[in-house]
């Protein structure tokens, strides 16, 4: 499907002379150009992501989870171990021959995820924007680690499937959103962004200037009146008759600034978070194998 997509996105913009268009700008890539192009893939682009972010976790419940539980629960893991094979090597083996297959197929999907998905930065407001940063690249691999070493953990903590299977749903739900939004925006520095409010005239996508560019990932914004105080600003107080501009000046806003990362810095963040799960999962294997060796099966 993503490659059919990919395909039909290509064609659509060759067709409507919007061919390399990535976000709105002064020349071929207009306002209405592009508002068309979104409309005509907004429904794809909202479900594929959602798919793509299942993957994972469901991975980890049905492959990690039951991948010594199971065994335990039946008492073949004794037949296992009576072999002349020792505790360590039967984990590594097992755990080997069962993640490593799983992360390359999810790597092998996330990296032509982003081929598949790159003429729709627009629809999906970038690369680098949720859920479109947990779906394509390194990190749909990353992820599907950490949540298969969760059930293999659990499997041999619980030594019952359904409950490692409740872990990893748990708990990877947990990291991915803490991680996501109390780590990430904090992997870099930030770029930003400063002006007056005279300046200000909206998100492109409305006809306006945007502050930022429409595919990057804004993190902050701050307002300042003319003496240069922090100053709230409520954008729900704005009557929908009035500019941007107005409703700030009435708020008593003189400045402001946007803190945000651009969608260059992709592969950066990228990198850093798939470490930051690879970190996480090499710890969690760790305590299902210290497990397994200190535990009477």
């Amino acid at each position: 499907m993503m490659l059919y997509y990919r395909i039909s996105a290509d064609a659509y913009m060759q067709d409507h002379g919007i061919v390399g268009c990535l976000r709105i700008d002064e020349a071929a890539c207009t306002a209405s150009a592009m508002s068309a192009f979104s409309d005509a893939y907004k429904a794809y682009v909202s479900i594929i992501p959602m798919v793509l972010l299942c993957l994972p976790v469901l991975l980890g419940m049905f492959a990690g989870a039951p991948l010594f539980a199971r065994e335990i629960e039946q008492g073949t893991h004794i037949f296992g171990l009576t072999q002349s094979v020792g505790r360590g090597r039967w984990w590594a083996t097992k755990s080997m021959v069962a993640g490593v297959p799983l992360a390359l197929l999810m790597l092998g999907l996330g990296l032509f995820g982003f081929w598949a998905l790159k003429p729709l930065n627009h629809v999906t407001r970038g690369p680098v924007m949720t859920p479109g940063f947990e779906t394509q690249g390194l990190t749909l691999a990353a992820y599907t680690v950490l949540a298969f070493a969760i059930g293999a953990a659990a499997g041999l903590l619980f030594r019952n499937t359904l409950a490692a299977m409740a872990v990893v749903l748990g708990l990877y739900l947990v990291v991915l959103v803490s991680i996501g939004t109390v780590a990430r925006p904090h992997y870099l520095a930030a770029e930003r962004v400063t002006g007056t409010v005279a300046e200000s005239t909206g998100e492109s996508e409305r006809g306006g200037r945007s502050w930022i560019p429409d595919d990057a990932w804004r993190i902050g914004s701050a307002y300042y009146s003319k003496d240069g105080q922090k100053v709230s600003f409520n954008p729900s107080g704005c009557d929908g008759k009035e500019t941007i501009q107005r409703c700030l000046a009435r708020q008593g806003v003189a400045k402001q600034s946007s803190d945000y990362h651009p969608a260059s810095r992709f592969w950066s963040l990228q990198a850093i978070e798939a470490g930051v799960f690879i970190a996480l999962s090499a710890g969690l294997l760790g305590l299902g194998a210290w497990t397994l060796r200190r535990r009477v099966l």
